[in-house]
């Protein structure tokens, strides 16, 4: 019985994570921008530094 445990929760932890919604607002697409500049800063700085 235990055996049976795990699988069914990664199943439905994939079930769930699946069905999430995809939420495309101002707000999402200006935290990805965020993201994008910090990233490429720091890309920036350690290309510099190579």
């Amino acid at each position: 019985m235990h055996i049976l445990i795990l699988p069914v929760g990664f199943f439905l932890w994939y079930l769930a994570y699946e069905a999430k919604p995809i939420i495309n607002d101002e707000i999402t697409l200006h935290l990805e921008e965020e993201k994008r500049n910090k990233r490429n800063k720091l890309l920036n700085i350690i290309n510099g530094i190579i």
